[in-house]
């Protein structure tokens, strides 16, 4: 009996395998023809958060034209092999500082091998000015990925205001909101703030509620690199919330980190505001990179008045003994102190510094031993004091608990974002977030610790920011959307990029596919720019 059903099962599986055959090829004739490209025997991970299931997928025009048990192989004009391989749809980086770079390193090289085809720029309040132009040059030169913009309100209120720490006048307020619609007509996807960073520091709940009002009729959202991710978190989650509940619009907190030690382990500080607004209807979501670390300039260490009026002001400023003294002690204070003993001094080290290159790499108590000074919190403010002086830096800070990183993860309404920039391999030592997000994502977190599942892990950095930023046709695998495809072997997925070495490329991402064109394939970039500029329902062409 046994032998029997065995026999039967075999039989019905035969039959409906070329059942599936049948199916396959009349639709390939019915659309036309041969695919592009199909990609064959991969388990696909749709985007949606289901299951994998075993399938093959066809292309042609740049869209996923079936999905299908099986696709004949003589009807594809290429044939990428993905038996044993995850076939999912291509990652969106919801939250970069890829605009900065993009038009001089349109390969993206750091991005698309660990298997990212769409990033969004223009975050925590910084944007490329004005979008025209800018997307001009892209379309120009071309790009490997797709490219969508937010307009940032620090940039928008700097070329208003200027460094002036007051609330915006009528006029003042008139100009912002001109300025940010003429962005939303270029094509953003929405509003960005940098709460924590100049000049945005410097704006008051009421400013960005009014101007943010400006984005709603172009269905944009709100973008928050909110004002406290310490001790005042709850208050800062809030500020955001009512941003987007005023407005009518979708709110994301960028980067939602606990980064100070006092509220470690407190995750209701962030999810407690949260989940109450999503009970009352109000669209919030969370984005995340997965590490214990942040990176920004020391600027966000001062006390903000000090840079009023701008970097002249500042320097002035700073000639002062009692101003002087006084910032040196809000960064011991703010930066140097730790609760759990903590050494800031090797928790903090340089990533870039144009004015002096022997910094990069090193943290607070190496570039003080090159300099002949004893390892001192008064004597890493006076650093940091002069790093500024003399134009900056751009530094990384271990601030953040693993456990919380972890927690944060899980959540359903949180994303995968990079917080990273385009890299130039060998060029400073950046955070290397900036190479291995995703990967990180999916080889520790979801293989290695089982903080996710792979299905969901997946959903995080596809369907999920697709959802969020409303990208038409993106973000999942299935018939009709733009075959924006990840390749990648889910036994070895990691990424390989440290603090110490920084610039490499992640393993296992065997293909990435953008708009149906193979832009990362065999280690390396294929020389393709096939990427588009992904607009918002306010575009005017």
């Amino acid at each position: 009996m046994r032998a029997m059903n065995k026999a039967r099962i075999r039989a019905l599986v035969g039959i409906l395998g070329v059942m599936a055959l049948g199916t396959a090829l009349a639709s390939c004739r019915r659309d036309g023809g041969t695919f592009d490209l199909v990609v064959k025997g991969g388990r696909i991970v749709d985007g949606s958060g289901n299951p994998w299931y075993k399938g093959d997928v066809g292309i042609r025009d740049g869209r996923i034209a079936a999905v299908a048990p099986v696709i004949d192989e003589r009807a594809a004009a290429v044939v990428l092999r993905a038996e044993g391989l995850v076939v999912a749809p291509g990652f969106i980086d919801i939250h970069t500082h890829a605009d900065r770079g993009l038009v001089e390193t349109p390969s993206a090289d750091n991005y698309i091998s660990q298997g990212v085809t769409t990033v969004i720029g223009g975050n925590c309040g910084d944007h490329e000015y004005p979008l025209e132009k800018f997307y001009s040059e892209i379309a120009r030169g071309g790009i490997s990925m797709n490219l969508g913009m937010l307009a940032g309100h620090n940039t928008i209120r700097n070329a208003v205001m200027g460094f002036k720490m007051a609330p915006p006048s009528r006029e003042d307020m008139e100009r912002m909101k001109v300025l940010l619609e003429g962005e939303m007509r270029a094509g953003a996807l929405g509003l960005s703030t940098g709460l924590a960073y100049l000049p945005g520091v410097y704006s008051g709940t009421e400013e960005i509620v009014e101007l943010a009002s400006a984005v709603a009729p172009y269905g944009g959202l709100y973008a928050s690199h909110i004002r406290n991710q310490g001790e005042k978190i709850t208050e800062a989650v809030e500020e955001a919330i009512a941003v987007g509940e005023a407005n009518g619009i979708p709110v994301e907190v960028s980067h939602v980190k606990l980064a100070e030690e006092a509220v470690w382990n407190d995750p209701g500080r962030i999810t407690g505001p949260v989940e109450e607004a999503r009970a009352r209807g109000v669209e919030v979501y969370l984005d995340q990179y997965p590490y214990t670390a942040t990176s920004s300039g020391f600027t966000s260490s001062f006390p903000q008045d000090v840079f009023e009026g701008g970097r002249d002001k500042f320097l002035q400023r700073m000639t002062d003994p009692s101003t002087r003294r006084r910032a040196r002690d809000w960064i011991i204070g703010r930066r140097l102190r730790s609760e759990r003993g903590i050494d800031k001094l090797k928790a903090i080290y340089v990533a870039s510094c144009r004015q002096n290159p022997e910094y990069e790499g090193k943290n607070l108590e190496q570039i003080l031993a090159l300099k002949g000074l004893a390892p001192s919190p008064g004597n890493g403010a006076d650093l940091i004091i002069s790093i500024v002086e003399s134009g900056d830096a751009s530094a990384v800070f271990f601030q953040m608990d693993e456990a919380d990183v972890a927690t944060l993860m899980r959540l359903p309404y949180l994303m995968i974002g990079s917080d990273g920039a385009i890299q130039v391999a060998g060029k400073g030592f950046p955070h290397p977030r900036s190479y291995g997000t995703f990967t990180r994502v999916l080889g520790r977190y979801a293989r290695e610790e089982g903080v996710l599942g792979l299905a969901d892990a997946v959903r995080k950095m596809t369907s999920l920011p697709a959802q969020v930023l409303r990208l038409e046709g993106r973000g999942a695998v299935k018939e009709g959307m733009w075959a924006d495809i990840t390749v990648f072997d889910p036994g070895t997925v990691i990424d390989t990029a440290t603090f110490e070495a920084p610039h490499q490329y992640s393993r296992g991402i065997v293909a990435v596919l953008v708009n149906g064109v193979t832009v990362y394939s065999d280690g390396r970039w294929t020389g393709r720019l096939p990427g588009k500029i992904l607009k918002g329902r306010g575009r005017s062409s």
